[in-house]
């Protein structure tokens, strides 16, 4: 799920959409023309307090300010390549994969001037690494002992543990070391609101409710043709629909059953991009009802995901079972899956002592099978999607009162109550979309939200170390089919769906510039992502 503290991240940026961008007025969609250069206007739910790459803004390979040493390439209805961007070609990795060596290309330069070397990479991740940064995106770099330069263009990962998943964790946005001061804290860093980097885009301006790109005049592949993006911040799902139907912007982001609204407009196109963005919902280990597996099983089996996709998501979504989606390839396994058994999910319940009263409602011993679920009150979709999985338990006899409660509130409770969580931030690897969620040395080793059914299984823990460490891409992906295996058998949570991004767009932006399609989306996304993900290489087609 994502970190609240990564407000301040990518996944912030990601939620804008490009708006007012104080040229003079043109139909909207048609490039923007104004007095100087064609630009963008989109919408956004929430605008990034801080720009800073070491504090996790652009870390996940689509960087606009700050690039990283790879970044995605592909379709969205596949993995992503994770392709050299700022590194000259693909790591070269020790047999057992501890040691990871990336050449790094020579014609970068920063947007201060400065060229782009080995000292800027070490810098960026040592201070990632610090703990006295308090960077919220360390834990993404628990596993590296060092990284050093071998030379001015070539560095080097030594991690603790054998990792084959690492190349995801070289994502991440790199900063000049000239800009970076050792055992600064990250909120406290220039960098915030004055980022310096090698990306396509440029810093404008940036206040309370506007954010303004320019393009980089001194870009290493020329400037680029779109050359002004403003985003500009509106909070309320139904406010940027309105203000999109009144002409004024480009583009925006908005929930599936709104953005479907748009779908008959001839004005707009609707842009629906496949992600691997999971919402499910936490099963207190210290509750009496959900820490008994065989109630765990029961809700699996009760809960009608195609139901909730269809009706919550408008279609817009796949159920989940498992925490990993078929864009996997061979280390998804298509039989793990929850039949949808309302009647083995009773029997179940009666199994394990939870009866039903006259007032069809189950009990066991006098305590009634009950238990709250959380959801952030922020977030239209998570309360939609609580309230549908709530009406469908109490069908079972349990009782699922719903409620809102910031994440901050909810920590305290997560023993005992449910929050519905979301998940799949950086999911370009199997690797990382499980490790967290499933291995017994979480939450302990991470955050609240890391595993935060507390579940330990040794197979399991067996299982995800053989995916992690292991080089035979055969065996790999057969050790996270027997994860998927094994979670069926005993599932730590309720997976409901992964959900599609939907965007709305004017038809006259496609209609002007020749875009570069979507890719399959981590839990962060926004105008940062859809349709915009690589503006940089947009064509006017003009």
């Amino acid at each position: 799920m994502r970190n609240p503290q990564r407000l301040t991240t990518l996944a912030i940026l990601a939620s804008i959409l490009l708006v007012g961008t104080g040229c003079a007025p043109a139909a909207p969609g048609s490039g923007r023309e104004g007095p100087a250069q064609p630009s963008l206007a989109l919408l956004t739910a929430a605008l990034p307090e801080t720009l800073n790459p070491l504090a996790g803004f652009d870390n996940n390979g689509t960087g606009k300010i700050n690039e990283s040493l790879y970044t995605l390439t592909g379709s969205p209805d596949h993995l992503p390549q994770i392709t050299p961007l700022l590194a000259a070609d693909e790591p070269t990795v020790s047999a057992d994969a501890r040691t990871w060596t990336v050449p790094l290309r020579q014609d970068a330069r920063f947007s201060d001037g400065t060229a782009f070397d080995a000292a800027d990479v070490v810098a960026s991740y040592k201070a990632i690494m610090d703990p006295a940064s308090a960077s919220p995106i360390f834990g993404t770099l628990s596993n590296v002992v060092d990284v050093k330069a071998l030379d001015p263009h070539t560095v080097e990962f030594t991690l603790r543990e054998s990792q084959v998943s690492f190349k995801t964790a070289m994502l991440i946005g790199i900063a000049p070391s000239e800009a970076i001061e050792p055992g600064q804290r990250v909120e406290e860093s220039a960098l915030n609101r004055k980022p310096v980097g090698t990306g396509p885009y440029l810093v404008d301006s940036i206040g309370p409710s506007r954010l303004v790109l320019v393009a980089n005049p001194g870009y290493r592949d020329g400037e680029v043709a779109l050359k002004r993006v403003t985003y500009e911040a509106a909070p309320d799902d139904n406010a940027r629909a309105q203000r999109m139907l009144a002409g004024e912007f480009d583009g925006t982001v908005l929930p599936p059953r709104l953005a479907a609204t748009f779908s008959a407009n001839p004005a707009f196109e609707l842009v629906t991009a496949t992600s691997a963005d999971w919402r499910g919902l936490s099963l207190p280990a210290d509750n009496p009802l959900t820490s008994d597996p065989k109630v765990r099983l029961a809700l699996n089996l009760a809960v009608d995901r195609q139901a909730l996709v269809d009706g919550v998501l408008a279609g817009a979504g796949r159920p989940a079972h498992t925490f990993a989606p078929a864009e996997y390839g061979d280390a998804f396994d298509p039989a793990a899956v929850f039949a949808h058994d309302p009647a083995r999910a009773a029997q179940l319940l009666d199994e394990a002592g939870w009866v039903l009263g006259d007032d069809s409602m189950r009990s066991k011993d006098g305590a009634p099978a009950a238990f709250t679920l959380m959801y952030n009150p922020g977030d239209q979709l998570r309360r939609d999607l609580s309230l549908a999985f709530s009406a469908q338990m109490k069908q079972l006899g349990i009782d699922v009162p719903v409620e809102a409660a910031t994440f901050e509130m909810a920590e305290p409770r997560m023993g005992t109550d449910a929050i519905m969580l979301g998940g799949g931030d950086t999911p370009y690897d199997v690797d990382t979309q499980l490790y967290k969620m499933l291995h017994s040395s979480y939450p302990a080793t991470g955050a609240y939200y890391d595993n935060p059914s507390r579940f330990a299984d040794p197979a399991m823990d067996k299982a995800l170390e053989t995916g992690r460490t292991t080089l035979d891409q055969a065996k790999r992906a057969a050790a996270y089919r027997e994860v998927a295996r094994l979670y069926v058998t005993e599932p730590s949570m309720v997976l409901l769906a992964f959900i599609d991004h939907t965007y709305i767009q004017r038809t006259s932006v496609s209609e002007a510039w020749t875009g570069t399609g979507t890719l399959l989306e981590p839990h962060d996304h926004g105008t940062a992502w859809g349709p915009w993900v690589k503006i940089g290489q947009w064509v006017p087609k003009q």
